[in-house]
């Protein structure tokens, strides 16, 4: 087993990459703390994973949300081995026409949200002198596209983010590392996809010829969070069926 007693904590845990996330870790012997604001998903997902799930609901933008699932994942099984900061919000319109309110709600969930909870989880695995972390940035955090600044800001300062971690922790050692999904199908982007004629068009910049679904970036988070990755920190993998290649 790739992650045979590893400890991790998963933030959107309760539905799509990061439930997929949940759901390859415990198959590879990892035991998950799982967090999110819906505590009916989060609890449908530990009723799936069993005794190597619990689940902690809170804002992952409020520090005392956080502090309780850190605490929850210590006092249960004492040592925090791998993060996968998955929680994420979207946010489209053009820029003249972004809130102030808008912005603030995709950065404080996007980047302040995992500031905050990479923060707390850095003392730990520095006094265990080992740890992975990895961050669900997107293709919008390495190219354009109009209506998307807030979100796509926030995932481009996420990317660069974790490569500061990276540079800073890599002699403690700690990993991190972003992951670049392209389009996935999942809750937050259902209605996009329902645009059947939109997607047509958009899958022409797919090469592999369709879109992904979340245990494709979950796979791939997987191989950073263990062993088989102990030399690959501060990457930047895109996860896209080729989107970026073009």
């Amino acid at each position: 087993m790739r992650l045979k007693n590893k400890i991790a904590i998963i933030t959107g845990g309760g539905t799509g990459i990061g439930l997929a996330c949940a759901r390859l870790f415990c198959q590879e012997g990892a035991r998950v703390a799982l967090f999110g604001r819906r505590s009916d998903r989060l609890e449908q997902a530990v009723d799936e994973l069993g005794e190597s799930a619990i689940a902690v609901a809170g804002d992952i933008s409020g520090k005392e949300d956080i502090d309780r699932l850190v605490g929850q994942a210590l006092e249960t099984w004492g040592r925090v081995d791998i993060l996968v900061n998955s929680a994420g919000t979207y946010g489209g319109s053009p820029v003249h026409e972004t809130s102030d309110g808008d912005w603030d709600r995709v950065m404080n969930v996007n980047m302040g949200g995992v500031f905050k909870l990479t923060r707390r989880v850095l003392p730990v695995m520095v006094q265990q002198n080992s740890g992975s972390i990895v961050h669900i940035s997107s293709i919008l955090g390495l190219v354009a596209a109009p209506e998307v600044s807030a979100y796509a800001a926030s995932k481009a300062a996420l990317i660069q983010f974790s490569r500061c971690v990276a540079a800073e922790y890599g002699g403690r050692g700690i990993r991190s590392n972003a992951v670049c999904p392209g389009l996935i199908e999942t809750e937050m982007t259902a209605e996009l996809m329902a645009d059947k004629d939109l997607m047509r068009e958009w899958s022409k910049n797919y090469p592999i010829g369709r879109f992904g679904v979340p245990v494709d970036v979950a796979a791939c988070c997987l191989f950073l969070a263990g062993d088989e990755a102990s030399f690959i920190t501060g990457a930047t993998v895109p996860v896209d069926g080729g989107y970026t290649a073009l």
